[in-house]
């Protein structure tokens, strides 16, 4: 039994005649009665009742109607899969990334992905930047997006270096550093810093506080919460916080090292390089970075 059988006969079922599924398949009429005919010799049963142009489906020509519509469907996935496969993209890919970026820019570049690429099967996992190459490592995912300058000294070769970040360093405009023309470290080390959190051999410890006085998180949109309800200070990524300083929510501090860079980069597996899929998404974000800067 082959596909082109089973489209003809639902396109029969659809339009009621030969010669009315002959003008929706572009076939003539005679190569689809005898492909109809074909596919009753086959089954060894009637599955039309003919009076006069029109046809009717017989008892079991209705009984099978619903699976030949399953097995016209799967056949289209096959065939969809395999040229998806044919394109290079990748059918399942896993991604870790940080949340340097914000939510509904992330959610816009993985809703045109998937139009994009609709065979591919995404899981996405959030961690903090330290976390993410080790993952990309222990090949638990495939790639990773996110805040990872420490890349060039650890000697990853599948790496992309997508944009330079600025990062600042905030605090609520009704915070006692945001009110000082000028912030010396130890203004700083006075008040709770907010610091990323994140796992070491099974270990939650705190990224590289400046102060005994810190307040760690894991992901940066939770830092960013606490610095605007006056928690402390943090050193943020602009593309997480520009929203917020335009609605005054936070101020930059007047410090000598409150405006500096880290580098977006994606970090790929070995069996991820060179994929059609995460070629589009580092290109995507690497745009999407470029209009900050």
């Amino acid at each position: 039994m082959k596909t082109s059988q089973i489209k003809t006969f639902l396109s029969v079922v659809r339009n009621g005649s030969v010669a009315a599924a002959a003008r929706e398949l572009n076939r003539s009429r005679t190569t689809v009665s005898t492909v109809l005919a074909s596919l009753e010799d086959e089954l060894g049963v009637e599955l039309f009742e003919r009076s006069g142009n029109q046809l009717h489906l017989t008892a079991i020509g209705q009984s099978i109607l619903t699976d030949c519509r399953r097995f016209d469907q799967v056949a289209s996935q096959i065939r969809a899969r395999c040229q998806h496969h044919r394109s290079g993209a990748e059918s399942v890919l896993r991604i870790a990334r940080d949340d340097a970026i914000p939510e509904d820019i992330w959610r816009d570049i993985l809703r045109r992905l998937k139009q994009r690429f609709p065979q591919t099967s995404l899981s996405v996992y959030l961690a903090s930047p330290r976390e993410l190459a080790p993952l990309v490592r222990s090949q638990s995912v495939d790639v990773a997006y996110g805040l990872m300058p420490e890349l060039l000294n650890e000697g990853y070769q599948w790496f992309r270096e997508l944009a330079d970040v600025r990062m600042l360093t905030v605090a609520a405009p009704d915070h006692p550093l945001s009110q000082l023309k000028r912030v010396t470290q130890d203004d700083l080390v006075s008040h709770t810093e907010i610091t990323l959190a994140y796992m070491l051999d099974a270990q939650l410890v705190a990224e590289s506080p400046e102060t005994a006085n810190y307040l760690a998180f894991t992901q940066y949109e939770l830092m960013r919460d606490a610095v605007i309800d006056g928690a402390g200070w943090a050193d943020l990524p602009l593309p997480l916080i520009a929203e917020a300083l335009r609605k005054e929510q936070l101020k930059t501090i007047h410090h000598r090292s409150a405006r500096w860079w880290k580098v977006f980069s994606a970090l790929e597996s070995e069996q991820a390089q060179g994929g059609a899929v995460v070629g589009w998404l580092a290109n995507e974000l690497e745009a999407y970075l470029e209009t900050l800067a």
